[in-house]
């Protein structure tokens, strides 16, 4: 097993709250982690995947947790499969307060579930555990996040020049799935195929209720998705594509967002900033998964033959940059920035404390003025804000530089993995 840069976290949870939720897409490794804290905290596991156990608490939630957490605390896998469960969750935790009493999974995010009604705020603190992160894969002892809002942020111990572009172009196009990333390109097909259709078919009956031919509008919209990712949502072109109302589409891709498939990412503001656009932009929890429904390869890529590589890339950065939230220090909230001139930047990291850290991703290996006119249009409207621009790029070598008054860093994108 790989270690989890969230585990130490959860544990130290467990001491200061009585429910500690993961959250996060299937096969990202939250039963394994589960599990594993689970037998060093001494807790009694239970998974509604087991027939037996679900049967039995579906038949009766309110004596199920009664029965199991009297006496010692539990871990409940998949706890999104009975909604039901959560009020008397919240029962017994107010009953018998004790801290560390329920670590749960789900593999869809309980608070954007319809069917649950009941709010565990002030009892629970809720964490993502995302598909591996290259840092954990490789093992290496960095939060991007953290770092890149640290003084030395423009200091890496890392040998860029090390790092082929094949190597980055792998870590783009097989993701980050535990038991994915390192199958051959036929079984990966296969895996990524009967993900799809499990998630889907299975999964979505637990967030809404939907009629049959949801399904299959479904399959088609993940497609579309994947064709715009790192790029605004056009709903319109969407619901004509697939034949259905922009309402629609808009809850489907709520539910797409709620199974950890997408996310939206919104568009940032200031005082200043008064025209913006205000549309979100697509990206997918795993580059990996939007590689297989763009039928993109590491071969294509490096061939120069993978239209939407640059796309990718981005994702990958948003999926990278998300991983490392779930465990940074720093409390930050990720955003994208356009105006109406067209004059754009891929992320814009905010910190608790206001302070930015802006991000342009180019995948190309030469850097050039224009890559930073977002950076610089953005720069300078942040008048009493700590800034940073930065580019990541697919050179070798850390770079500064000044535009008129303002200096900005390129940075290679393999400090990503």
């Amino acid at each position: 097993m790989i270690p989890r840069k969230l585990e130490l976290t959860i544990i130290e949870m467990l001491e200061s709250f009585r429910i500690v939720a993961i959250n996060g897409p299937r096969q990202s490794g939250k039963t394994t982690l589960q599990k594993k804290i689970a037998k060093n905290k001494n807790m009694k596991y239970y998974t509604f995947d087991d027939i037996d156990i679900f049967n039995t608490a579906t038949s009766d939630p309110k004596g199920f947790i009664e029965y199991i957490s009297k006496d010692e605390n539990v871990a409940i896998d998949e706890v999104q499969m009975i909604p039901e469960i959560i009020p008397p969750i919240k029962m017994s935790a107010d009953v018998q307060n004790r801290k560390g009493m329920f670590l749960l999974t789900g593999s869809s995010d309980i608070f954007k579930n319809s069917k649950i009604k009941e709010s565990l705020a002030g009892r629970m603190v809720s964490f993502n555990l995302f598909p591996l992160s290259y840092s954990e894969i490789n093992k290496r002892d960095i939060n991007i996040i953290d770092k890149l809002f640290s003084d030395n942020f423009n200091n890496f111990d890392i040998d860029f020049e090390s790092i082929s572009k094949e190597e980055f172009i792998s870590a783009v196009i097989n993701g980050g799935y535990p038991e994915v990333y390192e199958l051959p390109i036929k079984a990966k097909k296969a895996w990524y195929d009967f993900y799809i259709k499990a998630r889907i078919s299975k999964d979505i009956a637990n967030i809404e209720n939907v009629q049959i031919d949801t399904l299959s509008h479904l399959a088609k919209l993940l497609k579309i998705l994947a064709g715009q990712v790192s790029s605004l949502v056009n709903y319109t072109s969407i619901s004509k594509n697939i034949g259905i109302t922009d309402k629609t589409v808009t809850k489907y891709v709520k539910i797409l967002e709620a199974l950890y498939i997408i996310k939206l990412v919104p568009s940032y503001s200031n005082n200043i900033l008064k025209q913006v656009t205000k549309s979100p932009k697509v990206h997918f929890i795993d580059s990996g998964l939007a590689s297989f429904l763009l039928n993109a390869s590491v071969k294509s890529s490096m061939l120069g033959k993978n239209e939407h590589l640059g796309n990718l890339v981005e994702t990958f950065v948003y999926t990278e940059l998300i991983k490392h939230q779930a465990n940074a220090n720093e409390d930050i909230e990720i955003y994208h920035f356009r105006d109406t001139q067209q004059k754009e930047v891929d992320f814009v990291l905010e910190s608790s404390l206001g302070d930015i850290v802006a991000i342009e991703i180019k995948s190309g290996s030469n850097i050039k003025s224009e890559h930073f006119k977002g950076l610089l249009a953005l720069a300078k409207t942040m008048k009493d804000k700590n800034f940073k621009g930065i580019v990541f790029y697919g050179g070798d070598k850390v770079l500064p530089y000044k535009i008129e008054d303002y200096q900005f860093w390129a940075i290679p994108l393999t400090v990503l993995i």
